[in-house]
Order: structure tokens, then sequence, then C-alpha cells
């Protein structure tokens, strides 16, 4: 994982995407914006989106679709996912359990699902996830992050952000943080 803050910082990170060292990587990026900090997983969304090939013209089924058949090609042992991925990208669901989650379940089971998702490609090809501008970041994708972070050293994946000096996080301290 690496944190820059700086002048330059997209820069860095455009330039490490095209090097020869991520030839052969799966290389998804989103980025925080001044305004996301009122919409809970915003950069995630978008992340989830490129990821899946959803396009935002796309119905609702076309989503599902993409959605289902994507998870189910990775691992067939993901398929209790496909709700909380499909609610979180705004796709109605008819789900009993789900419909009966209190607020704070849906959320610990939507972080978990995008999380094994995560993971589990990361076992297929090495993961390259870039997030920009974390200081704009909310709380929902901050939590995401920190559950991330705690599984780095045990995977194929490298998270690279960018943040201005005043964003915090507790991640510092990691001896694989630079």
């Amino acid at each position: 994982m690496v944190g820059e803050a700086g002048v330059g910082k997209s820069r860095l990170l455009w330039e490490f995407m095209r090097s020869h060292r991520t030839h052969g990587w799966l290389i998804l990026e989103s980025g925080s914006v001044s305004y996301g900090k009122a919409t809970p997983y915003l950069p995630v969304i978008e992340l989830l989106k490129s990821y899946f090939m959803v396009q935002d013209r796309d119905g609702q089924r076309e989503i599902q679709e993409r959605v289902a058949g994507k998870l189910l090609i990775l691992d067939r042992a993901l398929e209790p996912l496909l709700t909380p991925l499909l609610a979180l990208l705004d796709v109605a669901v008819d789900d009993a359990a789900w419909a009966v989650l209190d607020p704070p379940q849906r959320r610990l089971r939507t972080l978990e699902a995008i999380k094994r998702v995560l993971l589990r490609e990361s076992q297929v090809e090495p993961l390259l996830l870039i997030f920009e501008d974390l200081h704009w970041i909310d709380s929902e994708t901050q939590a995401l992050l920190d559950g991330l972070v705690e599984s780095l050293p045990a995977t194929r994946l490298l998270l690279l952000v960018n943040y201005r000096p005043e964003y915090q996080h507790a991640w510092v301290s990691r001896t694989y943080y630079t």
C-alpha cells in the first residue's frame, strides 16, 4: 500500500499504472469528489461498476446479469454475495432475508461482500486498487479500505491511495504501509 501527498500525486499513480510492473494485473480505480462525503460508498460503487462492466445507461436486468455472471464465473461460492452487491448498485432485490436486516447488519454484509469479491479476485490475478483523493472519502468507503488494509499481507492486492496532508488514517503503523 502506498499513500502519497503533495504535488503530482495523480501523475505518480498514472505512471505506476502504465509501468511494466503492472503488466498482467487487473487495475481498478476510483476517486472521491468534494461532494462525495454525502454519498455513502460513492467511490466503491464506481469501482464495482468498472469491475462488473456496468454502464450508467444499463437497466436493472442488465446490471443483475452482469454482476451475477461475473460473480458466478469468479467463484460459485460467492453467490450469497449477490444480494448486497446488487443492492449497493441500486438494483431492486427480492430477498426476504435481506429485507428483514437492520441497517447495521446490511452495512456489515455489504462491506464483507465487497471485500470477499476483491480478495477472491486477487487470487485469480494480481489486483491493483487505486483510490484517489481520500481526503474527501465517505465513512463507508473508509470502513471498506480499513478492512482491506487488514487483509493485504495475505493477498496479491496492492492498494494505492493519495490524499492531502490533512487526511488521517490508522494504517501508518502497519509494516506494509509506505
